[in-house]
């Protein structure tokens, strides 16, 4: 703990930020500054957004990249290249449509006809069955006729009709009834449905995209850009060119956002390629292609149904870590870099098809850190579990208490990462979003494991750029930018703290992505929540790390879950009708470890199709637990899996237990209006100091320990985090004693009234430090009140007497919108970038005439409205106050 310590004290810890910064062809002297710019924000690292640059690997590409190198390398930072020119990644710079046609993405298909109540020969003409159905609504709509023309027939399967579209696993292949053009067949009696399957390259998503499941179809990826920029900077690969960004790339079998391309939920064109035949067929025979229906189509029997879209998906997403994200990760390993990024996971997408991977941990397994993304208003201050509503309904249950947790877990889990999760972060909140509630976004992933951080983003666009707002700089104009510098500053301090040990946690949840793919299922977040709301430490686990436990440095030992150093005495399965056979081969052979399924059993094996083998799987669930969602907590607190505990419960308690030469702690109070004042017990040693990220202080925190149990007592206002570190080595280099800022308020016996009588001027962030005309307040209100555009700067000044001066005297803000900094008789006291706005002024005062002066740095978010209305609304939103109001009290 000394070490870090004297690290931070400092100033001499390492960084761990990357912001994107959006490159468009800017002039030379743009980007010098706008580097400049970065690295005064505390920053030393940048990854470059080439979607916007016009010629990207192109002369000009080069010119520019150069320059952000050189500027770079002159200040020791390092460059991470956003890897394509168009968002998603997957477009291979355009390579696949100007080089490679037949690299497109790869599709399987279906149509249909019914036939009911024939008793004799029909035929049909098949040939039109091999592209999708038409009507009117179509004319005019754009296709590639010649292509459609070479679309493949892969199977003929009829099935008996129940009811709504469900069939009978009773299936006639008729493939081999083709001739030429026509199909020609005779059924039983009864209500028939035929499949027609075919492969395509013109039914899904945009063709002029990667197939993620065709390995040489992935390696036009590096082709196009990952090997140009190697030409360019191969000796500073590994020094100052740090490595490449994946940003969603996806299957891309639809178009959209829609988020329930789930399958066998949605009708969908499928992702498809030889291999991916080549392996159905190893996994299900050689009439593998008499089971495709069951990829659209349920069942009454739900059993070869079930084996047949776990295979898929089974497949597929193997196939989508194996041809891109490891094909990305060698690669980069081979040239002395490395790979990172992140998947769509939005809504829970991270298990679907379309937009999203199929699989969180196998799309990034290539990846040296874990990586996700919070953006577009998906974590809120207070917002906990609420759904939120932009261009889709989000499922702020999965924001809150899964996203977090979903994206640290692969950095502890998987030894490639290193311990690292990356997060994009603060894009598409809009202008709205200032420090205040950047800082609150930062610690709810901090407490959650990320550990770095890729702020979204730096424009070098004239302001106003209306490409994913807000932008730090903005060409000068926001006035919050000194402010950001600081959140950066804490936010590397912080992520020094969290990064070279090991995550401590006694429960593992089981990623639910192969339950969502076989039938009914309860989303992880269900059991996270109940665990977050209860201080319950965890991680998500794949079923991939438990059946491969040797390739995660894994084992059980003695009722151990060992997996990466993690040492795990719970496995919580959340419901699934159906289990996989590796699950059940696992719980057979986890002797000692807990297995508690939540709400009930599963009923069957997903991937057995044998009735007598799938019997024998399930006696191993004999020894398992069952327990209602909202009696899990309570359960595993009975049975020794809850290492915090409070003494009054609070649910918005939230903390992260971390282990780096002693027990480290991370706690946030997450409630938007309540105040967290408590007694918490943890395991700790008899010395213990608390620290404050914000104003990098240190103090003694005092650990009352008895019958073997310690416990702390600390404070934390709305939002508000702190680190409790454990004094192991007994360094006594601190002094000052911890005492809640209530108690300290509570001691004062002079409360002196400053909330009226002041005087205020205003300036745009251009213009600072040339403040305007100066106005009286004779009651403070906010400053939107009278000008409801001002976006910008507001000082405050006044002038007080003071009889008698004390050591400890704290001046308070009530309402302060949003960051601000103090002078007392011009003598700077400090920034504050959130609340509480609380200052400790006793050393500046004076006996006699003081002065006080404020500066309130607004968002950008009034400003907009004088700006021509942006081309797209996300969302709807309201708008704060600005300036300073309410009650300012000096207390002595």
């Amino acid at each position: 703990m000394k070490k870090t310590i004297e690290e931070l004290k400092n100033g001499k810890g390492d960084n761990y930020i990357l912001p994107f910064l959006w490159m468009r062809g800017e002039e030379e002297h743009v980007i010098r500054e706008e580097m400049e710019k970065i690295y005064e924000s505390g920053i030393g690292a940048v990854c470059v957004e080439a979607r916007p640059h016009p010629d990207f690997t192109g002369p000009k590409w080069w010119h520019d990249l150069d320059i952000v190198m050189e500027e770079a390398k002159k200040r020791n930072m390092r460059v991470w290249v956003l890897d394509d020119a168009h968002f998603p990644t997957g477009y291979a710079n355009g390579l696949i449509e100007k080089k490679y046609p037949e690299r497109r993405k790869t599709y399987i298909n279906y149509n249909v006809v019914d036939v009911i109540g024939a008793q004799d020969e029909i035929s049909f003409h098949f040939t039109p069955m091999l592209k999708p159905r038409t009507s009117f609504l179509d004319f005019g709509k754009q296709k590639d006729v010649e292509e459609q023309k070479k679309n493949k027939l892969v199977s003929v399967v009829a099935a008996r009709l129940i009811k709504d579209g469900i069939i009978h696993e009773e299936l006639v292949d008729l493939t081999n009834n083709v001739v030429g053009n026509f199909l020609t067949c005779k059924l039983p009696a009864g209500a028939w449905r035929i499949y027609v399957v075919y492969e395509t390259k013109t039914d899904g998503g945009d063709n002029r995209y990667i197939n993620m499941v065709d390995k040489e179809s992935a390696s036009t990826q590096l082709e196009a850009v990952y090997e140009p920029h190697f030409e360019h900077y191969k000796e500073e690969f590994g020094k100052t060119f740090a490595g490449f960004f994946s940003d969603e790339p996806a299957f891309g079998n639809v178009v959209g956002f829609d988020f329930d391309e789930s399958i066998g939920r949605r009708d969908m064109p499928l992702p498809w390629s030889e291999e991916v035949r080549d392996m159905l067929k190893e996994a299900l025979g050689n009439e593998w292609n008499l089971y495709l229906p069951y990829l659209w189509i349920g069942t009454i029997e739900m059993n070869d149904c079930v084996n047949t879209r776990y295979t898929y998906m089974d497949i597929i997403t193997r196939l989508y870590e194996k041809n891109f994200s490891s094909q990305l990760g060698k690669w980069c390993e081979k040239h002395g870099v490395e790979y990172i990024g992140h998947v769509v996971e939005d809504s829970n997408q991270h298990s679907k098809l379309g937009s999203g991977a199929g699989h969180f941990f196998r799309a990034i397994e290539g990846q040296h850190m874990a990586g996700i993304d919070v953006i577009g208003g998906q974590i809120i201050p207070g917002g906990a579990g609420l759904e939120r509503i932009s261009l889709t309904k989000g499922d702020g249950e999965f924001y809150h208490y899964a996203l977090g947790k979903l994206g640290a877990s692969s950095g502890h889990l998987d030894p490639k990462k290193k311990g690292r999760t990356m997060c994009e972060l603060f894009g598409a909140y809009g202008w709205k979003l200032g420090v205040r509630d950047m800082r609150y976004i930062t610690d709810h992933l901090l407490v959650r494991g990320i550990n770095y951080l890729v702020p979204h983003a730096f424009s070098m666009a004239e302001y106003p750029d209306h490409d994913c707002p807000p932008h730090f700089y903005a060409r000068g104009n926001n006035p919050q930018f000194r402010h950001f510098g600081n959140l950066m500053k804490y936010a590397n301090r912080m992520c020094h703290i969290l990064n070279g040990g090991k995550h401590v946690a006694q429960t593992a949840i089981l990623y639910h992505g192969e339950n969502e793919w076989a039938g009914d299922f309860m989303k992880m977040q269900k059991p996270a929540r109940e665990l977050s709301e209860n201080q319950i430490e965890f991680d998500f686990v794949s079923m991939d790390m438990l059946n491969k436990l040797e390739d995660y440095n894994g084992k059980i030992d003695n009722g151990i879950l060992n997996i990466n150093d993690v040492e795990f005495k719970c496995l919580v399965v959340p419901y699934t009708k159906y289990i996989t056979k590796e699950l059940a081969n696992f719980i057979k052979t986890a002797k000692g470890v807990e297995i508690i399924f939540v709400d009930a059993m599963p009923q069957g094996i997903t991937n057995e199709t044998s009735a007598a083998e799938e019997a024998e799987l399930m006696k191993s669930f004999g020894n398992c637990t069952v327990v209602k969602l909202e009696e899990l907590a309570v359960v595993l607190q009975q049975k020794g899996f809850k290492e915090v505990k409070l003494k009054d419960k609070f649910s918005d308690l939230t903390y992260y237990h971390y282990f780096k030469d002693g027990n480290i702690y991370m706690f946030q109070n997450e409630s938007a209006h309540e105040t967290f004042k408590g007694e918490i017990e943890l395991t700790i040693g008899e010395n213990a100091v608390i620290y404050n990220g914000l104003e990098n202080e240190f103090k003694k925190l005092a650990v009352n320990t008895e019958n073997r149990k310690s416990s702390i007592f600390i404070e934390l206002k709305p939002c508000e985090s702190c680190i409790i570190l454990e004094n192991a080595d007994g360094y006594n280099e601190i002094t000052e004693d911890y005492l809640p800022m209530s108690d300290k308020l509570s001691n004062c016996k002079n409360n002196i009234d400053l909330s009226r009588d002041w005087n205020y001027s205003i300036v745009k962030n251009k213009e600072y430090p040339n403040f305007g005309e100066m106005n009286k307040m004779d009651k403070l209100a906010p400053i939107s009140n009278e000008d409801p555009l001002f976006a910008g700067l507001i000082r405050y000044e006044k002038t007080i007497e003071i009889d008698e001066v004390k050591t400890d005297a704290y001046l308070s803000f009530e309402y302060v919108y949003e960051a601000m900094e103090l002078w007392i008789n011009e003598k700077y006291v400090g920034m504050k970038i959130c609340p509480p706005y609380i200052y400790n002024i006793g050393k500046y005062l004076e006996k006699g005439k003081n002065t006080i002066r404020v500066e309130v740095a607004t968002t950008l978010d009034r400003d907009r409205f004088t700006m021509p209305e942006p081309p797209f609304i996300l969302w709807h939103d309201s708008i704060d106050p600005t300036g300073m109001y309410g009650e300012i009290k000096l207390k002595m």
